[in-house]
């Protein structure tokens, strides 16, 4: 008797063929997209991850990503994950909501002065570290006026929920656009990039600004022009005060954010503040810096990259800090969580 042999329809046959070629082209078409695409993540852990949509789209002569500090960190990785987004913006809004301006706060000087800061010495600016008595004024800068049209000085004050802060002076960085904003990070939160006329010109030479407008936005951020004609000679030290002093450019807000116009927001501020601020229940949070462990050795990195063009001055203010105080970096500074640069005062300039 002969054997009998059994053989794959055809049909079956064309459909594995078939199977394997979607599979083929599939797969390449996966490859492809992951590679264009900024994020390298083709799929999100869930819905509430943030909006992928550019806010701003530069020239190419622009160069947003010029002088910035770069970063190994995916985004997709974040410590901060954005499931916590409608948990944060429900209750950085109801802080907001149920917070009042305190009238009974603190109570600062107002005089005038040939200098912003008032020129108080070391010893009489320690005097007031210790505040007991509120009915005491304390300098806090702006003894002379911070030169802000009318109209962005409304602006400012009208925003009572959470600010961020940037500041361009001398044309010595780029405006970055932040990425990962939630749908309603914008109608919540306010973004200000504060510039000289010498950064406004560069914008209107990259065209992103019109010559014609009195009032001028880049993306997210709403920009405000300083005349420097009236506060420091110098641009880095233009560039101390909205650092500084959030908290009096923008008295009716909640939360503020400054963010150093070398780097690029990339985690949601509603996530940052709720994250940093608020779940741990704390009035600030000071990033560490991501090269320098040491007053020192910025010092000497301001000085090598020509942002402080009086050497001999910034060697005279290092000094004027080591004769107050300031000791020499060692392993054991670590032990504070903010590292080892913090703020002595919120009115220090």
């Amino acid at each position: 008797m002969g054997s009998t042999k059994l053989c794959t329809p055809l049909i079956f046959r064309s459909m594995l063929l078939c199977f394997s070629l979607l599979y083929l082209f599939s797969t390449l078409f996966l490859a492809f997209y992951v590679s264009l695409h900024p994020a390298k993540c083709l799929f999100r852990p869930s819905h509430f991850d943030p909006i992928q949509v550019p806010v701003f789209s530069y020239p190419a002569n622009y160069g947003e990503h010029k002088y910035t500090i770069p970063t190994n960190r995916n985004y997709c990785s974040s410590p901060v994950y954005f499931s916590d987004y409608w948990i944060a913006l429900e209750e950085i809004q109801d802080l907001c909501r149920n917070s009042s301006v305190d009238s009974q706060g603190l109570r600062y000087m107002k005089e005038n002065s040939e200098s912003f800061g008032g020129n108080f010495s070391t010893q009489k600016r320690r005097s007031y570290f210790q505040h007991l008595n509120d009915n005491v004024e304390i300098p806090c800068g702006f003894f002379k006026k911070f030169p802000v049209s009318n109209s962005d000085r409304m602006a400012m004050e009208s925003c009572k929920g959470v600010v961020v802060v940037s500041a361009i002076f001398n044309d010595h960085d780029k405006i970055r656009q932040p990425k990962n904003l939630g749908s309603k990070t914008l109608e919540n939160v306010c973004f200000f990039m504060i510039v000289d006329e010498t950064t406004l010109q560069g914008l209107r030479h990259h065209q992103l600004i019109s010559g014609k407008s009195f009032q001028y936005s880049v993306g997210v951020w709403r920009i405000l022009k300083v005349s420097s004609t009236y506060l420091y000679e110098n641009p880095a030290m233009n560039g101390v005060i909205p650092k500084y002093l959030v908290h009096r450019l923008f008295p009716n807000s909640k939360f503020s954010i400054w963010i150093d116009a070398k780097l690029q927001l990339m985690v949601d501020p509603l996530l940052l503040i709720h994250a940093l601020v608020v779940s741990k229940k704390v009035d600030m949070a000071i990033s560490r810096h991501p090269y320098f462990m040491h007053t020192m050795e910025e010092a000497m990195a301001t000085a090598r990259w020509r942002k402080w063009w009086d050497i001999d001055g910034l060697r005279i203010q290092m000094e004027t800090y080591c004769e107050n105080g300031l000791k020499p970096w060692t392993p054991n500074k670590l032990t504070y969580p903010s590292g080892t640069r913090s703020l002595l005062s919120l009115c220090s300039p």
